[in-house]
């Protein structure tokens, strides 16, 4: 692994303190290579010349959600969700990396412009008939390849909420993968591929503002793409918003009229909505206006636990995502029947862990209340 100067920096710096162990992959394998902590070890030995990765190393690697719990306790202020996305991209680089299930996510990506493998054609036919939609527009809807291929009652309660109140442009077929998966895998070359398919589509279309529901795709076009752009020297001029954001929106401009539902439930943070971006009393507040008894759980807001998924690790390592995800769920159980978030990723996977875990939790996505409750 040819060396990084920012990477080898900002692994010196770590204290190697114990707070770090607030990883939800540390609290399932117990093992400290795992652990941020034993990730800027490694880090920092290879950095001193003292350890070269090997196919085990870089395998506990990539153990890692990127969810940054480990960011917040740092006592260091190390930006370790950089640091570990950063290191992941040096594997890459290097040949260490990827893994062999990210590889054949990245193959299918290239093939159909999504890492589900499904066909180009499919992706738009989630769409409503009864739904008026423009090709060329200021407000674009990005429905991501899981609420596409997935989780299809999302895009579809996305757009009924949405054409309750404004035009809006939707890309369908034209629409790829935003890239979240392999920018968090270190994968930056087909990363950029992708920015670029969708960056000139929405340069074509004249659109100014990019709304969201899913938390990957978010975090990704509004923190990522301006980064993106600016390597290609291109201007990145969208405004990006998630679904939380617009409707909170409309609700105080009086555009948007909520019918209270009798409902209890707790709420889960995805991790890529609140600690990577910040979000967190938007979609409280809008649970709150459904007129929602909101019960929080113990870990919530920047100390969330994660739902297991993300970084890649759901789809490489299988096992150790369920773990972690039955441990959110029955976190969840203690507090209420419904579970709510804001992720179509978070939703699949917490509803998998609930339905394996027999827990018996009901896993619905804030926009699915949105729609039940707009008059």
């Amino acid at each position: 692994m040819k060396g990084n100067v920012k990477v080898e920096q900002e692994a010196l710096i770590c204290a190697q303190c114990h707070y770090c162990r607030v990883c939800p992959v540390y609290s399932i394998v117990g093992w400290e290579s795992v652990s941020p902590r034993g990730r800027t070890f490694l880090l920092k030995s290879k950095a001193l010349g003292e350890f070269q990765f090997n196919e085990r190393g870089v395998e506990e690697f990539y153990k890692c959600t990127t969810c940054g719990a480990c960011e917040v306790v740092c006592q260091t202020s190390i930006p370790l969700i950089d640091l570990w996305e950063e290191s992941r991209a040096e594997l890459v680089r290097s040949r260490l990396a990827p893994l062999p299930v990210h590889e054949r996510l990245k193959q299918a990506v290239e093939k159909y412009w999504n890492p589900y493998g499904e066909r180009v054609e499919e992706r738009d036919s989630w769409m409503p008939e009864s739904i008026e939609f423009t090709e060329e527009g200021e407000l674009l809807y990005f429905a991501g390849c899981t609420a596409s291929y997935r989780m299809k009652e999302l895009a579809v309660a996305t757009v009924n909420v949405l054409s309750k109140t404004t035009e809006f442009v939707y890309a369908g077929q034209s629409e790829v993968c935003c890239g979240s998966p392999f920018l968090r895998t270190g994968q930056k070359d087909i990363a950029r591929k992708l920015f670029l398919k969708n960056y000139q589509e929405w340069e074509r279309r004249g659109v100014k503002r990019i709304v969201t529901t899913c938390a990957g795709c978010y975090r990704t076009i509004a923190r990522d793409y301006p980064k993106l752009a600016a390597e290609e020297g291109l201007n990145f001029n969208f405004e990006v918003i998630h679904t939380v954001h617009f409707v909170n929106e409309l609700i105080e401009k009086g555009e948007l009229s909520l019918k209270p539902l009798d409902l209890k439930a707790t709420y889960h943070d995805p991790c890529h909505l609140g600690r990577h971006m910040g979000v967190y009393d938007e979609p409280r507040e809008l649970i709150k206006r459904l007129g929602v008894e909101l019960v929080e759980m113990e870990r919530s807001r920047e100390n969330a636990f994660c739902c297991g998924a993300g970084g890649g690790v759901k789809s490489q390592f299988k096992e150790l995502a369920m773990e972690i995800g039955i441990t959110r769920i029955q976190e969840a159980q203690r507090m209420a029947d419904v579970l709510i978030s804001c992720c179509p990723f978070c939703k699949l996977h917490l509803a998998q862990a609930s339905r394996e875990s027999s827990a018996g939790v009901k896993v619905l996505d804030l926009v699915e209340l949105l729609e039940r409750a707009v008059e």
